[in-house]
């Protein structure tokens, strides 16, 4: 049986005919084997495998970026693209903030000034959120925390945003050890387990805890959430 001719195109990839007429079965086991590797990379890609590109970065930056996909990965949450940056201490790198994920760009951008694993995981929670987080699940959410006139609008102070305690209540959920977090509150582990069961449909990958851990703060002074006495 001869063999079915090529056919070249602009793209300089070759294609047969759709059916396979013409090519014996031998001929045909590289085509479903390439076949086979492709659908595996699409599914790796769809995955969210290898998504996020770490710039400027030192050892232990990139090792803070590989530990924070490691907590979502670790709770099945699955990441878009990002590009993370680190512009140095100086808060005017991340538009004076410690930290700083930029939603409108694409792919997304998290600018990092401050090495601190909790504000790390916070930045990367706002991504999360956006792509994930329906609007149906913001007043549900909203209710059960104090304090909060809106979703995302910049005419209210930031501890105000219903989407900044959404980043801090999904960063704590991912914690190793839980901190008490400060700013948004109730921040009692029972509040915060019941808000983060809202916006992620999951427990967080700790108990609650009783104790607390300081983030790592040891490149950039970045300041630590203190512990309080009385969650509020």
């Amino acid at each position: 049986m001869p063999m079915a001719r090529r056919r070249q195109f602009d793209d300089g990839f070759p294609t047969w005919p759709a059916n396979g007429a013409g090519m014996s079965i031998p001929a045909l086991i590289p085509r479903l084997i390439l076949s086979a590797a492709c659908l595996i990379l699409l599914a790796a890609s769809i995955s969210g495998g290898d998504v996020v590109v770490v710039k400027t970065g030192t050892a232990s930056q990139r090792a803070s970026v590989e530990w924070a996909i490691g907590r979502f990965s670790d709770a099945g949450m699955v990441l878009p693209r990002i590009i993370v940056e680190f512009p140095g201490r100086d808060l005017s790198g991340c538009d004076g903030a410690p930290g700083r994920s930029y939603l409108d760009q694409s792919p997304i951008v998290i600018k990092m000034c401050w090495n601190d694993r909790f504000i790390l995981l916070h930045e990367f929670a706002h991504v999360w959120e956006a792509n994930n987080v329906f609007a149906s699940k913001h007043r549900p959410f909203m209710a059960i925390r104090l304090n909060v006139e809106s979703w995302a609008s910049r005419d209210v102070e930031w501890e105000l945003r219903g989407r900044e305690h959404a980043a801090n209540v999904i960063a704590w959920g991912l914690l190793v050890d839980p901190i008490s977090v400060s700013d948004t509150y109730p921040n009692d582990p029972a509040s915060m387990t019941a808000a983060f069961k809202i916006l992620t449909d999951r427990v967080p990958l700790h108990d609650g805890g009783s104790g607390v851990q300081i983030p790592d703060k040891s490149l950039f002074q970045g300041r630590s959430n203190p512990r309080l006495e009385l969650g509020r």
